[in-house]
């Protein structure tokens, strides 16, 4: 069983502001598309609520302390560990090998000590960020790809598949 983070980030490692986005980049949806459809996801509340719907083809799973928040659209997960055990056990009953944990920064920071993947759009930008990916010790890591691109919106990129050590 694979458990990787799928993440985009500009230089200074800054993945969102005021919950969102802090950038509009079509290449790097499609390619978030692609690498999660069929996979159990993995997400906070707030990463949740600034989705604003349950990703379609794909078991979205929620973490969040509030015990009273529920959706019918989603399975919730009141732990990380609770929201991997679960997504385990969705990879098991659907002959899956990965699971994606998609943000946002609380959640990525409990993913980070056991993944072993991370799918990295890396933006070739510092951008103003109140969430920020947390840092970690690129010495730990084997680039597996990199493919670099220029979205329509003119912001350059890169996608990284990175392997741990």
């Amino acid at each position: 069983m694979t458990i990787s983070i799928v993440v985009a980030m500009s230089r200074n490692l800054g993945i969102g502001r005021g919950n969102q986005l802090p950038w509009h980049l079509p290449e790097d949806l499609r390619n978030f598309k692609s690498i999660t459809m069929g996979k159990p996801l993995i997400m906070g509340r707030k990463t949740f609520d600034s989705i604003g719907r349950a990703l379609p083809g794909r078991t979205n799973i929620v973490v969040t302390r509030n015990t009273k928040w529920s959706s019918n659209t989603v399975l919730v997960a009141n732990s990380f560990e609770m929201a991997v055990s679960l997504a385990k056990r969705v990879c098991h009953q659907n002959d899956g090998s990965e699971l994606m944990v998609i943000g946002g920064e609380m959640i990525y920071r409990a993913a980070l000590p056991i993944v072993s993947r991370l799918y990295l759009t890396e933006v070739e930008a510092e951008i103003a960020a109140d969430t920020f990916f947390p840092d970690f010790d690129k010495a730990q890591w084997v680039e597996k790809h990199r493919r670099q691109g220029k979205s329509q919106t003119d912001v350059s990129y890169n996608f990284i598949i990175l392997e741990r050590r």
